[in-house]
């Protein structure tokens, strides 16, 4: 059932793809990472004419993929190289065979990114930028490769206390049985099409409830690796320069919160953002993102 909704999502955002993406200067290729385990997809763009030398590395919300950043890719990638990973049982990725953590996760994709050249070992180090599930991945991933990490962009950061991630682990992070009915698959219908913001497309919004059905075992994994994360614990050990973005939805508080967790860390308030960022305004974000990011 999985791999036909992946198939089924993968056509859908094929479709999505505008006409106009040709003439961009911005080209995309998809490719696998093996691990011993299984595989991680990425997607990357690439830039007609590279100028700046370290890629930006997106991990997207749970339970899409790394296609959610297609548009950002679109709008920050003409000057640089850009990867969207994705997790583990996501997307294209397959499903990693024993528990998920914050800390597994960081691993897998500072393995990913070392076979990909990128690394103290390789052509150095990467940028990062995570939305919501990411940022905390983001985070894991700085404090314990710190080598491979130079700067970082946060989004949307679900931080919570103890109680707060407790009440949406229970809620979230609990692997549930094969859904046998549309009824048990409604709420992610209206989540990713009823109430998306009207700036996203039918056809996006389609394929991101696709990809929602599709992760439907995987992404309480992930949510449950994201909500025992204890990102109060974790977040001051961060020695990177951090800007975190701060659109005013359900997250704005936290994210303020979290910011002041951080010891480098720039805010940038975006009071007329709310939801569905990347596709309602990733041309803002990119000119928020690029200064920052061109920073030596």
């Amino acid at each position: 059932m999985k791999a036909l909704a992946l198939t089924i999502a993968t056509f859908a955002l094929m479709l999505s793809i505008p006409a106009a993406q040709a003439e961009k200067a911005v080209s995309f290729e998809r490719s696998y990472v093996t691990h011993e385990w299984g595989q991680i997809h990425v997607l990357t763009s690439q830039p007609e004419v590279p100028v700046n030398p370290t890629p930006l590395v997106c991990f997207a919300p749970n339970p899409y993929s790394g296609n959610y950043y297609r548009l950002f890719m679109e709008a920050l990638g003409s000057d640089r190289t850009m990867l969207a990973l994705d997790y583990p049982g996501i997307g294209q990725s397959d499903t990693y065979p024993a528990g998920l953590d914050m800390a597994t996760l960081a691993e897998i994709m500072a393995d990913s990114l070392a076979s990909l050249g990128w690394g103290p070992e390789g052509a150095g180090p990467v940028d990062l930028c995570g939305y919501h599930t990411g940022t905390m991945l983001a985070t894991e991933l700085a404090i314990t490769h710190p080598e491979l990490v130079r700067r970082i962009i946060l989004m949307g950061i679900p931080y919570y206390d103890a109680a707060g991630r407790q009440e949406r682990l229970d809620r979230l992070g609990r692997v549930k049985p094969w859904p046998d009915s549309f009824a048990a698959m409604a709420q992610d219908w209206i989540f990713a099409v009823e109430m998306r913001n009207k700036k996203v497309s039918l056809e996006r919004a389609f394929g991101n409830y696709l990809e929602s059905a599709g992760a439907w075992q995987g992404k309480a994994r992930i949510y449950g690796a994201v909500f025992q994360y204890p990102a109060e614990e974790r977040a001051p050990l961060l020695s990177h320069p951090v800007l975190v973005l701060n659109p005013h939805g359900n997250l704005k508080e936290p994210s303020r919160t979290y910011a002041e967790l951080i010891g480098d860390a720039t805010l940038i308030e975006l009071p007329d953002l709310k939801y569905g960022i990347f596709d309602a305004a990733p041309d803002v974000l990119a000119s928020h993102a690029r200064p920052f990011l061109n920073q030596r």
